[in-house]
């Protein structure tokens, strides 16, 4: 994996991802600490599922990547996210949310990456070390596990006046999938991670289909696409068909 691995401490509950991504609308930054700072530790219950890889930070946005390492598919997931800086207080807890929650997983296989992106602002570029608690986890059986007919590749970074834009190539194999959740993971020129761009796509029909995901924060220059991660989602009754990927282009 490229980049150097940050300080992550992984304590593990559960953790979600939007329609749009795999993040939160909003958190609450708490620079100074105070009696509650350690709420998002306490008040989750510790039990291994993901292992964060690594985290970075861009415009203020606070970008986490974890990975399944078991053998059986996360169905879903909640998760907390909190980070500090380098004198241990509390930048930012997404269990203080507005909504109580922040980011949600489903569907992931094993081996897969997923990453969640946090919007904190200016408190954003204090933070130091990055804690991920998880929660209301539920788990498939190895045998509920499905061969992925579906893979991406980086095409190209294009940026515009909301932020930047990730344009990916999607191949499907086999029969139409209904709904998958793809992310590109950026990096900036220097190898350190920086970012993850996320979104749910709908109606990928067998054959190739470009795709452009959206990130509305801009990146500097030098900035790359190292890699693009699609798996479907067949676990979410909330689903909007919001951007349906189309028919497959003509070869």
């Amino acid at each position: 994996m490229r980049g150097t691995m940050r300080t992550v401490t992984t304590i593990i509950t559960l953790i979600a991802v939007g329609i749009a991504g795999a993040g939160c609308s909003g958190v609450s930054s708490k620079v100074g600490g105070g009696p509650d700072a350690d709420t998002a530790t306490t008040q989750s219950a510790a039990r291994p599922v993901l292992v964060t890889q690594d985290w970075g930070v861009v415009d203020g946005m606070l970008s986490v990547v974890v990975r399944n390492t078991t053998d059986r598919t996360l169905q879903s997931a909640s998760a907390v996210i909190t980070a500090r800086d380098d004198n241990d207080v509390l930048v930012a807890s997404t269990l203080e949310a507005p909504t109580g929650t922040c980011c949600a997983v489903t569907n992931l296989p094993p081996g897969d990456e997923f990453g969640f992106y946090v919007d904190i602002g200016d408190d954003a570029d204090q933070i130091d070390r990055v804690d991920v608690a998880y929660r209301q986890v539920s788990w498939g059986t190895a045998d509920e596990t499905t061969a992925n007919t579906l893979s991406a590749r980086p095409v190209r970074l294009d940026g515009n006046g909301l932020g930047a834009v990730v344009v990916a190539d999607v191949r499907n194999t086999g029969p139409l999938v209904d709904q998958a959740s793809v992310q590109a993971f950026l990096y900036g020129a220097d190898g350190d991670f920086l970012a993850v761009v996320s979104g749910r796509w709908y109606c990928f029909s067998r054959g190739a289909h470009e795709i452009a995901m959206q990130l509305l924060h801009p990146v500097p220059d030098g900035t790359q696409v190292y890699r693009v991660v699609i798996h479907p989602v067949t676990d979410d009754p909330d689903g909007t068909a919001l951007n349906c990927a189309g028919p497959a282009r003509a070869r």
